[in-house]
């Protein structure tokens, strides 16, 4: 069983990925995955990005800075088709890799969270689909701990089909107003259930 994990900024995902991690599943994040690409500064995509975007892009101390990627993609739909264009071809081999081993070990759920899942039309991917919900405002008061301005959050959150929609497309809710411990029963619960499937 392979549940594809997803949801709008700031509604949870990486609380309920370790959630059901904490619950027994196995879990892989595909950001993760995304921010390993940029960590070896002699890499292909380091140095696209970099004949690009020239020594904007980096720290003091050398390292990419996707603080800084992001500034520049998220107000240019060019620049943001030019770093996609790299980076989900190689994230989607990854991925389609990683399912094709665990498919072998039928026993085990494994949770793989994709912020963007349905705007990549990658659902299909997945034995089912469960999306993280939280009401638009507690979003914006998280993200706004996390040093967003609200220019930023607009249009981040631009990029990405309405939390609504996803919610109408997915197989499983799980709704995130409350506290972690209550967003962790029903990652269990879920997890539980879709363990009785396997």
């Amino acid at each position: 069983m392979i549940l594809g994990l997803t949801g709008a900024i700031g509604g949870g995902k990486s609380t309920a990925l370790s959630a059901f991690a904490a619950a027994g599943a196995e879990i892989h994040d595909a950001d993760r995955l995304c921010h390993e690409f940029y960590r070896n500064p002699e890499s292909e995509l380091v140095r696209k990005l970099a004949a690009r975007w020239g020594k904007r892009i980096f720290s003091a101390t050398g390292e990419v800075d996707r603080r800084r990627i992001g500034a520049i993609v998220f107000t240019d739909q060019a620049e943001l088709d030019f770093l996609t264009g790299l980076i989900y071809p190689e994230l989607e081999r990854q991925m389609t890799a990683a399912i094709a081993a665990a498919r072998r070990r039928p026993e085990i759920v494994t949770v793989w969270e994709v912020p963007l899942l349905f705007e990549l039309g990658w659902e299909s991917v997945f034995d089912a689909v469960a999306v993280v919900w939280t009401e638009p405002a507690l979003r914006r008061l998280r993200l706004q701990a996390r040093g967003l301005t609200d220019e930023e959050i607009l249009r981040r959150e631009a990029r990405q089909w309405p939390a609504e929609r996803k919610l109408e497309q997915a197989d499983y809710a799980l709704i995130n107003n409350g506290s972690a411990i209550y967003l962790q029963m029903q990652c269990t619960e879920l997890l539980n259930n879709l363990n009785r499937k396997v």
